[in-house]
Formats: structure tokens, C-alpha cells, sequence
């Protein structure tokens, strides 16, 4: 009798070594990447009783952080490395557990920007080597152009007299920088003041042609997956860059995202990711920028990761519009646009001469004013439409709690509005005395 073992401990025996060996299976897929293999392993881990084993086995929370994440589940994955955390600090291991919080900050910023996700039409795709992207970025010539120079992307405003580039900065991550073309040769490097992570990379600019938008790359501490794209302004009223916006799902992702690139003349637009994709590959994603930000409308948690993914590109697409004839027309009007651009303006420089084309300015400096003067002018439009729809919020729907917060916000606007138009007026004017003299006595050119 002593040599008797009861058939259920043989049983509970027989389970923990199953058990234990499915772990180290799931351990070694986990390893691999086989993530979809190691998911099921390690959540009947956790549904087991055997409390024991699964705090013998912590090291199941992060791996099902991870797999969560790359699932897009990420309240799972936010909820898995919590836990982890807490196992961590009952075990005395606070610096840890305070290693971890960076993870869990993550998955809650992921999971926001899911429920945020963006309804945008995607037309096109395509899959390139890494080292030959910018071949897919179509733009037309009043858009600027994007070109690789000794290893750094450089996008060139349309007048081609001032560029934007990511420099590496001593003690710090890359810092993007402009130039301006000043008798052939670039000068006066100036950088971009972008409140940032000090030690992250920001990479790949793209101005739009009003001189004051800036989107970019950037491996802040805030991206959910490496590059993340952000947007940013540069304020005239303070002379600063506005705090950087974080783009939203599906432009980021879980993967590596920059290099967007927005044509207004032809409402089109480019991003490059490599989610998917194998080493030394990327995908160039091509879009129909909304005029405002649209959130997705939909219940289905499913359909809601796969937008957010970019499963289906027809999946994004609207009934009822043809987005291949949209799409053909838009690389028609760039391969046929060649001066098109430039004739779209009346500009009187004296009683002799009037131009209707930047090809007309003799003189690179007047040039340059006048366009930025162009630039000033939307600039002060959208200023003027914002505006009018703060006062009419002012004067028809707000109480007076709403009022008292607008009116401050109104003055600062009226403010920036009246220094835009007098920049504005100040531009037209170099313009037109650098056209004539050659110079401009007692004036000195804005920058």
C-alpha cells in the first residue's frame, strides 16, 4: 500500500507536465515571432487554477503584452503588462516594475488612437525597396519636391530657393533644419525649434506651400511604433513652433510611418510604413486627404483594427466613386502640368509691367517676397474663415460661461490677423521695390 499514488494525483501530475512543456513550446514561438501559435498557450496559462505555476511563470504578461499589441488589442495588452507590473512590485522589484510603466503609457495611447481612427479613402499601393520610396511620391511642381542626398531626404519649396533636412545634433537625436538659396549656395541654417524628445530622431519633412505647415517624422517617447508622423504650425504671433500634433490611425501604427506628403493643387497625398513588410521593403500609400478630420463610424471592433491596419485598401473606398479614374486623372495633371502653376496671379509691378508668372520676376529677391506674400495671404484667408466662425459661436450658440472663455481667444486672433496683413502688405511691397530698384532703400526683407 505504501507504493499506491492515487490516479488523480497521477492525472494533476500528468496536466503539469503538459502544461509545462506547452509553456516552453509557447516560450520558444514566442521567440520566433510565432506569436499566433504562442497566444492560446499562454492565455489557458492564465485560466489555469494552479495559481503557483502562473507566478512561477510571470514572464507570460509581457509576452502577452507584446502579442496584444502587435494584434492591435491593445486594452489586452495595456491590462497584460499592468499586471506584470503589479507581480513585479510584489516581489520587491520596484525598478522593474517602474521599467515597465513606459510599456503600459503605450498601449493606453494605442488604444485611443484606435478609438479615433480616421475614415480616409486609400487609393493606391505600392511595395518598394527601402533605398527608392521617394520614386512613388507624385507631386505636382507647386507642391515642392522630395530628393535623397547623400543619405537624408530634402523636401525644396516650389520656388526652389529654400529646402528642409534632419541633421543629426551633438548629444541629441536628429533635428530637422532650413536653408535658403542665396547666389547658388545654401545659407543661413536655421533650426526648426519643434518642442521634441530630446534624444529622439525627427526625420522627413514636408512643408505645405504655405511656408508654416510642417509634417515630420519622429521617434518620440510618445510614438506607439517607432516613426510616428506628427503635423506642427509655426505661429507668427509668437514667433514659435506650435507644440507637435501626433497623427492618428491609419497613418500610425504599430510600425515604422513617415515621409508624409500632401498635394492641395491636386488633393492627393503619400505616407510610407514598412507594417507588413520584410526587411529593406516599404509600402507607399496613396490618399485622399479630408479637408477635416473624419472619425470612423463603426461598432465593429473587428472592421475598426482592420481600417486601422490597412487590410483592404477597397476596403476604405466609398460606393459609388470611381477612385482608379480619380486617381488617373491626379498622374495625368502632374505629368502634363509642366508651367501650368505658374500662371494663376495678377501682379502690377509699375504703369509698364504687370506679371502673371513667378517666371516673370527678373530679380531672385522679389521673387522670394512675393512669395511669400502669396503664402501670408492664404494664411491670413483661413485666419479670417476661423474667425468669422468664432464670433458667430460668440453671438448665436455660446452661454456666457463659453463666451467669457471665446473672447480672450477672439482678441488673439483679431491680434495675429492684423500683423499677418500688415507682413502681408510689407512683402508685396519688397516685392514690387526689388523688381524696380533692385534693392529697397530703408526696408529690409522679413524672414
Amino acid at each position: 500500500m505504501k507504493y499506491f499514488v492515487p490516479f488523480s494525483f497521477l492525472f494533476l501530475l500528468l496536466a503539469g507536465n503538459l502544461q509545462g512543456q506547452s509553456l516552453e513550446d509557447a516560450q520558444r514561438w514566442f521567440s520566433e515571432g510565432a506569436y499566433t501559435e504562442a497566444l492560446p498557450v499562454f492565455e489557458t496559462a492564465l485560466q489555469s487554477t494552479h495559481k503557483n505555476m502562473v507566478k512561477k511563470h510571470i514572464e507570460i504578461y509581457p509576452a502577452l503584452g507584446k502579442i496584444y499589441f502587435s494584434l492591435y488589442q491593445f486594452e489586452k495588452s495595456e491590462a497584460a503588462y499592468t499586471k506584470y507590473a503589479e507581480l513585479l512590485l510584489s516581489q520587491r522589484k520596484a525598478e522593474a516594475a517602474a521599467a515597465v510603466q513606459g510599456l503600459i503609457e503605450q498601449a493606453g495611447r494605442a488604444a485611443r488612437m484606435l478609438s479615433r481612427c480616421e475614415d480616409v479613402q486609400l487609393i493606391d499601393s505600392v511595395i518598394v525597396d527601402k533605398n527608392r520610396f521617394l520614386k512613388s511620391y507624385l507631386l505636382s511642381s507647386e507642391s515642392g519636391s522630395l530628393q535623397e542626398q547623400n543619405g537624408r531626404i530634402i523636401y525644396e519649396n516650389p520656388l526652389q530657393d529654400k529646402r528642409y533636412y534632419a541633421e543629426k545634433k551633438e548629444g541629441l537625436g536628429k533635428r530637422l533644419f532650413s536653408e535658403i538659396k542665396l547666389q547658388n549656395d545654401w545659407e543661413d541654417k536655421k533650426e526648426l525649434s519643434i518642442p521634441s524628445d530630446s534624444l529622439a530622431d525627427n526625420d522627413f519633412p514636408f512643408v505645405l506651400p504655405d511656408g508654416l505647415t510642417v509634417y515630420y517624422a519622429s521617434t518620440d517617447k510618445s510614438s506607439i511604433g517607432g516613426y510616428d508622423l506628427y503635423i506642427t504650425r509655426y505661429n507668427f504671433h509668437t514667433n514659435t513652433w506650435l507644440a507637435p500634433s501626433q497623427m492618428g490611425m491609419p497613418f500610425n501604427s504599430t510600425a515604422n510611418d513617415y515621409m508624409m506628403a500632401i498635394d492641395e493643387v491636386n488633393r492627393i497625398g503619400y505616407f510610407a510604413t514598412d507594417r507588413f513588410q520584410p526587411e529593406g521593403k516599404v509600402i507607399v500609400y496613396t490618399f485622399i486627404p479630408n479637408e477635416e478630420f473624419t472619425p470612423l463610424e463603426t461598432d465593429d471592433e473587428q472592421a475598426l483594427i482592420h481600417r486601422a491596419q490597412i487590410v483592404s485598401i477597397r476596403n476604405t473606398w466609398n460606393p459609388d466613386v470611381d477612385y482608379d479614374a480619380y486617381l488617373q486623372k491626379v498622374r495625368e495633371n502632374i505629368q502634363n502640368e509642366p508651367s501650368q502653376s505658374q500662371t494663376n496671379f495678377t501682379f502690377v509691378i509699375d504703369d509698364r509691367r504687370m506679371y502673371h508668372s513667378l517666371l516673370d520676376f527678373k530679380n531672385d529677391a522679389a521673387r522670394q517676397a512675393f512669395r511669400k506674400a502669396q503664402e501670408i495671404e492664404k494664411t491670413i484667408l483661413q485666419t479670417e474663415e476661423s474667425l468669422e466662425d468664432l464670433r458667430r459661436e460668440y453671438a448665436f450658440s455660446a452661454d456666457k460661461k463659453e463666451q467669457q472663455n471665446m473672447h480672450s481667444l477672439i482678441l488673439s486672433k483679431e491680434e495675429n490677423l492684423q500683423s499677418l496683413q500688415y507682413q502681408y502688405k510689407l512683402f508685396v511691397k519688397n516685392a514690387r521695390n526689388y523688381e524696380q530698384f533692385r534693392s529697397v532703400p530703408g526696408e529690409e526683407m522679413l524672414e
